[in-house]
């Protein structure tokens, strides 16, 4: 269970990241960061898949329910889904040995963050200011993790931030607090305090982990490929709102930096989720527009007037919001233009998050089915960007200050 807060922010932190990578694509291609603070498994491209992957390691990790458990709902799951759990072997996502590494990482990461932040309260660290490094000590036990047993550290030396476990995936090894009288009993397991420049990670598969900062930033400029930079840019924008900013250099990398603020979300509101959307009267989208007309409109700046009175501009800063996207993607959005403007005038619910407003609205589909959109307003009232997702996508949005209401015809909703 939860000792704290930390914990749970680090899994709610986590950012899906859907890939069709090989395991040795990831380790090549991700930098060690990306694959700490990304929630991914090896060759799962399906966002649908990950995210029921997620939902159940989260829950795994925050105690509420237990390994066997976890692992047969989605074993259920992605039988249905077409794996057979049958294989074994880590390449097949449904075994036995792939679920156990999906659950086990994930709830380590997360609980080595919160027993970070413990130990390092002013308390703890007056009344401990060493830990003993502790091995398995069994067949499993990789031998650059069997070389650091039994060795001490002063928690601010810099090798551990590198050497925190899980600093490997499946690392089963643990740090455990120790006194400065304890230390002095060996001083020969006493580990000089390793200079940060001098610190390197003997990890096999690339993967690295500081607990010190894994929910402050997240860097995506060792992402190669333009398209999975944007995907994740889009991913955390969607479900973190506000408290994540970009920064860029050359219009090519970023970085996201993160700043928790007080949201609270749909459900801390006792609101329905959007799936229950699908039983209001909802109004058909609006016909897709000509692209080329678009980028016209946008070189000049379209103003409309949203629900509350105030002048939104969909202008150019769009495409600043959506770098590396494929030209294919880029035009679609543009197509879809007419149904952000209309989010922006007749919303379901507006979510004040400071510096931006989300505006939130669904479309019955002609085709049958339901789509929702979702247009960040930024405090300057311009458009800085819009999504058409499916509802279950928009409750990660759902989240602010506070909420207004609407019929999603231009009236307060009292509902």
């Amino acid at each position: 269970m939860l000792r704290d807060g930390t914990q749970k922010t680090l899994i709610e932190a986590k950012r899906n990241l859907p890939t069709a990578m090989s395991h040795a694509e990831i380790v090549t291609e991700l930098s060690p960061k990306i694959k700490a603070q990304s929630f991914f498994s090896a060759r799962v491209a399906e966002a649908h898949i990950l995210d029921r992957l997620r939902e159940v390691s989260d829950r795994y990790s925050r105690g509420e329910i237990g390994l066997g458990e976890a692992r047969n709902e989605l074993k259920d799951f992605l039988s249905a889904e077409g794996y057979d759990p049958h294989k074994g072997g880590l390449k097949n996502l449904a075994s036995t040995a792939r679920l156990n590494l999906i659950l086990k990482q994930n709830a380590a990461m997360a609980n080595a963050a919160a027993e970070w932040k413990r130990m390092h309260s002013p308390e703890a660290m007056k009344v401990f200011p060493y830990v003993r490094y502790c091995a398995r000590g069994d067949s499993k036990t990789r031998s650059e993790h069997a070389d650091l047993d039994g060795r001490i550290f002063r928690k601010d030396d810099p090798f551990l931030a590198t050497h925190t476990p899980p600093w490997e995936f499946n690392c089963r090894c643990y740090l455990e607090e120790v006194t400065e009288a304890e230390a002095n009993r060996t001083p020969d397991l006493i580990q000089a305090p390793t200079p940060a420049e001098e610190v390197t990670v003997d990890s096999r598969s690339g993967f690295r982990f500081d607990p010190a900062k894994a929910f402050e930033e997240f860097d995506v400029s060792a992402v190669k490929d333009p398209e999975t930079r944007a995907d994740i840019r889009e991913e955390a924008e969607i479900e973190f709102g506000s408290q994540v900013k970009f920064s860029s250099a050359g219009g090519e990398v970023f970085t996201a930096q993160f700043e928790k603020k007080d949201f609270h979300t749909f459900e801390d509101d006792n609101l329905p989720p959007a799936s229950a959307w699908r039983d209001n009267d909802l109004p058909s989208p609006p016909r897709r527009d000509d692209p080329k007309k678009v980028r016209t409109t946008l070189s000049t700046g379209q103003h409309v007037e949203s629900i509350s009175g105030e002048d939104v501009v969909f202008d150019n800063t769009l495409f600043d919001d959506w770098q590396g996207k494929s030209a294919k993607e880029i035009e679609d959005r543009l197509a879809l233009l007419p149904a952000a403007v209309e989010t922006v005038r007749a919303p379901l619910e507006i979510w004040d998050q400071g510096d931006q407003h989300g505006f939130i609205k669904a479309f019955r589909k002609q085709t049958g089915g339901v789509r929702g959109c979702l247009v960040f307003v930024m405090g300057n009232h311009k458009a800085k960007t819009y999504f058409l997702k499916d509802l279950n996508a928009l409750d990660k949005a759902r989240k602010g200050f506070s909420v207004k209401r609407f019929d999603g015809k231009g009236k307060n909703s009292t509902a």
